[in-house]
């Protein structure tokens, strides 16, 4: 700070002297830097989109004799959408359900134990790719399906033809990470 403290002197003791005509030159240009970080992540919304309900996965009525196997598709919540930033690594953990046993998820028929179905979950539609209990699951991101992600959930159960007439239900819990 005292050198510049000296050339300033300096100047001074010059104009003092008679040296108008003395300029002093400064850049009229400079560049600098502008830029912004743009973060991947996900967005959901419409009402309620915090805990809210991202579909049902339904399998229809069926006789209580039948023994066919069924599949189904989760059909999306109409009032939530997911909207993801291209190329976001995203996936999918859901967990065992309220019906969980020997490791294998269950519909039930209210409060009655021995009344149940066991359901798989799959990742596509011919259910060779299970979703297993609390197992991450890969969701594509792309360009074409940034601002309508639709998750990968089928589901499939074969029908055991001797359970009690009623409504079998199960409710999972879906988390996403990116």
């Amino acid at each position: 700070m005292g050198r510049i403290g000296a050339i300033g002197i300096r100047l001074v003791a010059a104009g003092a002297l008679g040296l108008a005509n003395v300029r002093a030159r400064a850049e009229t240009s400079a560049n600098f830097q502008v830029g912004a970080t743009v973060e991947s992540g996900c967005l959901i919304e419409g009402p309620g989109a915090s805990g809210g309900n991202f579909g049902t996965l339904d399998f229809g009525s069926a006789s209580a004799l039948s023994t066919e196997t069924r599949t189904a598709t989760l059909a999306n919540a109409a009032t939530l959408t997911l909207r993801c930033t291209p190329q976001t690594m995203l996936s999918m953990t859901i967990d065992a359900g309220q019906h969980v046993g020997g490791g294998l998820r269950h519909l039930q028929r209210g409060g009655d134990v021995t009344s149940r179905i066991v359901y798989a979950l799959c990742s596509d539609a011919a259910c060779v790719q299970p979703i297993l209990i609390a197992q991450p699951v890969a969701i594509a991101v792309t360009t074409a399906n940034a601002d309508d992600v639709r998750l990968p959930i089928f589901g499939r159960l074969t029908l055991p033809g001797n359970l009690p007439a009623g409504l079998y239900a199960d409710t999972l819990t879906l988390v996403l990470s990116w």
